[in-house]
């Protein structure tokens, strides 16, 4: 038993001498500040590569979307509209984002993260998302070309 407790003690002690190393912020961290929400939202919405989905449209991902919605597979309805509304987002178009993210929130009441969209179906956090977006696309595509 002495021994056991030996070894205890010198776990204690060598913990008390580590040091713990903050982990360091991502870019969308850095964007967001200490706005919570924000960062949760943009977390959820934001295009990692746009030029992929924004290829499509708007228009193609909310026809998926009501095409979704026609066969009662809700799930694919809400995803449909929020990648819509994240193309909008990217675009700037604020108007056409708020109702898209209505439509996702309201299609998939169970979704966990029903939250998020009901956050961005407000103008005026649309307009922090997108002030902060467009700094987190230029900051990423300058990354990429670097």
């Amino acid at each position: 038993m002495a021994r056991l407790g030996f070894l205890r003690r010198k776990g204690k002690e060598e913990d008390k001498g580590s040091v713990v190393q903050p982990k360091p912020k991502s870019l969308l961290e850095e964007l967001c500040g200490d706005d919570k929400e924000l960062y949760e939202a943009l977390a959820t919405v934001i295009l990692l590569n746009p030029e992929l989905v924004v290829q499509e449209g708007v228009e193609s991902y909310i026809r998926k979307a009501e095409e979704y919605e026609n066969a009662k597979d809700f799930v694919r309805t809400r995803i449909a509209y929020q990648v819509a509304g994240a193309v909008a987002l990217y675009e700037g178009n604020i108007s056409q984002a708020q109702t898209l993210f209505k439509k996702a929130a309201e299609v998939d009441p169970s979704y966990s993260y029903k939250k998020v969209f009901e956050y961005l179906s407000k103008k005026e956090n649309l307009q922090k998302a997108l002030a902060v977006g467009q700094e987190f696309y230029a900051k990423m595509g300058k990354a990429e070309r670097e």
